[in-house]
C-alpha cells in the first residue's frame, strides 16, 4: 500500500520540469473557482449599537464610517458576492479540467492549460455535480461536523472520475467515488494532513506559497486517484469498481 510520502514523491517527479505550467493552471483555476476562492472575504454583520462588518478578517465598525464609505463598502460587497457566485457556477467545469490536467501529467502525458477549459461542453453536468455534492456535504454537516468531514472525502474523487469519464451521470460519478473511497478515506486524509507543514509555511507568506503548494497537492491527489482507479488491472468501469 502506498503511503503519503510515496504520493508526494510521485508528485514531485511529475512536476519536475513542469512547475511553471502547473502553477499557471492552479492560479487560473483559483481565480475561476476550480479551487477554493482566493479572496478571503467574510461578512459577519452585528446589529445594534455596535453594527459592524468583517472583511478580510478585519472588523470594521459601520457606525464610524462616513456615508460615502458605506456606499463604497456596499458596492464592494455586492461585487465580491457576484464574483463568489460566478466562481461557484464556473468552478465546477474548471475543476474537471484541472483534474484532467493533473491526471494526464501524472500519467506522463502531455498537458497544458488548454485542458483546463476542455470540459465546457459538459458545463451543466459539472455544475450539477458541484451542487449535488455540496448539498450532500451540507446535509451531513448538519448532523454533526464529523459526518460532514467524512462526506467530503467520500465524494472527493467524483470530479476526477467525471473528468476521465464525462459520459457518466452525476449520481453515477458520486456513487463511483463512494465505492472507490470505501476504506480509503483515511489514506486521503493522511495525504492531505502530510502537507500541514507546507500549509503553515504558506500562511506565513500570506498565501503566496499557495502558488507552489496547490500544484503539489493537486498532483499528489491525482496520483492517489490513479492508484485507486487503475488498481492491478489498470481498468476502471462505470460502476466505479476496479
Amino acid at each position: 500500500m502506498l503511503r503519503a510520502a510515496d504520493y508526494r514523491e510521485r508528485a514531485r517527479a511529475s512536476l519536475s520540469g513542469n512547475w511553471g505550467m502547473a502553477v499557471l493552471v492552479c492560479f487560473v483555476g483559483a481565480l475561476l473557482g476550480g479551487i477554493q476562492s482566493v479572496i478571503p472575504v467574510t461578512a459577519n454583520y452585528q446589529y445594534g449599537e455596535g453594527m459592524s462588518v468583517q472583511i478580510f478578517g478585519i472588523n470594521m465598525s459601520l457606525n464610524q464610517l462616513p456615508a460615502e464609505m458605506l456606499g463604497i463598502l456596499a458596492v464592494m460587497m455586492s461585487i465580491l458576492s457576484i464574483y463568489a457566485l460566478a466562481q461557484f457556477v464556473i468552478g465546477g467545469v474548471v475543476e474537471l479540467g484541472m483534474c484532467a490536467y493533473f491526471s494526464k501529467r501524472a500519467l506522463g502525458e502531455n498537458a497544458d492549460i488548454k485542458d483546463e477549459f476542455a470540459y465546457f461542453q459538459y458545463f451543466g453536468k459539472a455544475l450539477g455535480l458541484r451542487i449535488v455534492t455540496s448539498i450532500f456535504i451540507f446535509l451531513w454537516t448538519m448532523l454533526f461536523i464529523i459526518p460532514g468531514f467524512i462526506a467530503t472525502y467520500r465524494y472527493a474523487m467524483a470530479p476526477y472520475i467525471m473528468a476521465e469519464h464525462p459520459e457518466m451521470g452525476i449520481m453515477e460519478a458520486i456513487e463511483a467515488s463512494k465505492q472507490m473511497m470505501d476504506g480509503n478515506k483515511w489514506s486521503l486524509f493522511c495525504l492531505d494532513f502530510s502537507f500541514i507543514g507546507w500549509m503553515i509555511l504558506s500562511a506565513c507568506t500570506f498565501g503566496i506559497g499557495d502558488l507552489f503548494l496547490n500544484p503539489y497537492t493537486h498532483m499528489a491527489t491525482a496520483h492517489f486517484y490513479l492508484n485507486l482507479s487503475r488498481g492491478s488491472s489498470g481498468n476502471f468501469n462505470s460502476d466505479g469498481m476496479m
